[in-house]
């Protein structure tokens, strides 16, 4: 192997006239050109470019200084400072996706919002909670429980991910089966724009009107601040819709009481009982076929509050340790075709016994087997960290797997989304090759499938690449997969990302999508950041950016393109 380039990489400075700008604006202690706090707080994942451009000693995708404002005022005079001084900005809430890097060669500010972490209110009256840019799915259930009601569902990360950074993605979490996706479920949002200037969505945007409605008057601004992946301006608050919780104002301990860092991995620790009216069951399926069938049956009954098929995650959720995720895949310890769905007693307690009859008569009619403590008991207690699947917080966020470098996730009606993930993450792994036994999630086993609404009319579906981020190789390669089945997708008239999101290189590269959906987000970057400064290459180039494209990414992105029978795109 070739010896690596010795190369020391130094980030790019701001002006030191708008360092002090900066420090007057938000004071010294919160702004910092140290390269140990640039590292901590521009950390992302869930993208195999940004390790890639760290083997490459790509200076470029770190930001020249680090911002940590509390108010939205103090936002406010940020991007006025940046549109003054002209240099670019991205906000960084949990960095749990691919899009939070500099994406420009200039010297960047990444305004981190972590101080922004407080529940402002909860509005028992109303329903709703208003909360601070940083605040999690974790912060939110606690202090709503306590008056009987919460979000109506969390991500597999409850304390890792944040509301509005999730609302500027589609917002998906995993028991969207009875109140849909976080998306529909915002009433108001707070947000700064690229040019200083502060939009206030929904029905309190009308002085003197309580927030009650996610429309206000005029155009619908929100629905350009949802999915726009950050790029409409900064969410400072998110005003959420909140439910009737029948589970009590705290939650179950396991009966091994409350783990320390030293021993949390234990298997002990994750047989918190469900809250009470909340009730999990597990079923396993002979094939696809069956689990399919099922899914479409039970999402259609009207029953549970969520519904999901899990494949090769619950090997990374369920295992207290590398090794052991990897023994449980080689092994096929967890069934390859399985569900599981919550219930929820939210009229009565009868409404639990009531809902698992009619989940039984489902499962029996299409071939599924309970997991019980007389069929694979064992694999039914290694499954005890879902038990709180609606809340995420057992052992906190563990996930035995490498670095999260990719994913697809297509969305559609449940048999087009289930049997053509399938087909094209099957293709795209056997062409390309697997960089971890993880990879063929989907292929050997049902891929993850998500019912996102009552009915089940829509539903996502997740397949995931975890490489060795040491490997350049396997980031290539990992790059490689997700690009193919990217482009097999659009190929076939699928949106490359589900969720209703466009994102660089996926806006420009495939312009099938909308179709020329770039154009338009074009026009609404002009008018919302006339100077260019806010998120540059994010949701999508402007023409002079595509144009510096590299020849390299240019070539491999018209080679995908003509793979698959589409044509080449142009510069022009």
């Amino acid at each position: 192997m070739a010896k690596r380039e010795k190369k020391k990489v130094i980030p790019n400075k701001l002006p030191a006239e708008a360092i002090q700008v900066l420090q007057d604006i938000v004071g010294p202690q919160w702004v910092s050109e140290d390269r140990a706090v640039i590292e901590t707080y521009s950390r992302f994942s869930v993208d195999a470019a940004q390790p890639l451009r760290q083997h490459h000693k790509d200076h470029t995708m770190l930001p020249a200084c680090i911002v940590l404002p509390q108010l939205t005022e103090e936002i406010q005079a940020i991007m006025r400072t940046a549109n003054r001084f002209g240099f670019p900005v991205v906000p960084f809430t949990n960095g749990q996706i691919a899009f939070c890097g500099p994406s420009t060669p200039d010297a960047t500010l990444c305004i981190h919002l972590s101080r922004m972490n407080r529940v402002l209110e909860i509005d028992e009256k109303n329903m709703v909670a208003r909360l601070e840019a940083y605040a999690d799915y974790g912060q939110l259930q606690a202090e709503a429980m306590k008056k009987g009601l919460w979000n109506g569902g969390s991500p597999l990360a409850t304390t890792l991910c944040k509301l509005s950074s999730q609302t500027a993605f589609a917002g998906i979490w995993q028991t969207d089966l009875k109140y849909g996706t976080l998306s529909r479920n915002v009433v108001s949002t707070k947000v700064v724009l690229p040019t200083g200037e502060v939009l206030q969505t929904g029905s309190d945007a009308v002085a003197g009107v309580k927030t009650f409605y996610e429309y206000g008057p005029g155009p619908d601004l929100y629905s350009l601040i949802r999915g726009s992946a950050g790029t409409g301006g900064i969410i400072t608050e998110i005003t959420v819709k909140l439910h009737p919780w029948p589970g009590g104002s705290d939650l179950p301990e396991p009966p091994a009481g409350r783990p320390c860092i030293h021993t949390y991995h234990e298997p002990k620790y994750d047989t918190a009982p469900p809250p009470q009216r909340l009730k999990l069951l597990w079923v396993e399926f002979p094939d696809y076929d069956s689990e399919v069938a099922a899914l479409n049956r039970i999402a259609q009954s009207g029953i549970g509050i969520g519904l999901n098929a899990t494949g090769v995650y619950n090997s990374y959720y369920c295992s207290q340790t590398q090794d052991m995720t990897l023994d449980r895949v080689e092994n096929k310890f967890f069934p390859p075709y399985n569900c599981y769905i919550i219930i929820c007693g939210i009229t009565s307690e009868k409404q639990v016994d009531y809902e698992e009859k009619v989940f039984r008569e489902i499962i029996a009619e299409t071939g599924g087997t309970f997991l019980t403590d007389s069929h694979k008991s064992d694999v039914l207690y290694a499954l005890q960290p879902w038990n709180l699947d609606c809340i995420r917080h057992v052992t906190g966020f563990r996930m035995n797997r490498h670095y999260y470098g990719g994913s697809i996730v297509p969305g559609g009606t449940l048999k087009a989304t289930a049997y053509k993930t399938k087909e094209i993450w099957t293709r795209s792994i056997n062409e390309v090759g697997e960089t971890y036994i993880t990879d063929r999630g989907g292929v050997d086993d049902t891929p993850f499938l998500y019912a996102i609404n009552r009915g089940g009319r829509f539903w996502l579906s997740e397949a995931d690449v975890y490489p060795d981020p040491t490997d350049p190789e396997k980031l290539e390669k990992t790059r490689d997969i997700t690009f193919t089945a990217v482009a097999d997708f659009v190929s076939q008239g699928f949106a490359p990302i589900g969720m209703g999101v466009l994102l660089e290189p996926l806006t420009a590269a495939f312009p099938e999508c909308g179709p020329n959906a770039y154009r338009l987000f074009r026009k609404f970057r002009k008018v919302f950041d006339p100077n260019d400064v806010y998120a540059p290459g994010r949701q999508v180039y402007t023409e002079e950016e595509f144009k510096a494209l590299p020849d390299e990414l240019m070539g491999f992105i018209n080679g995908l393109r003509g793979k698959f029978g589409m044509p080449a795109v142009s510069r022009d």
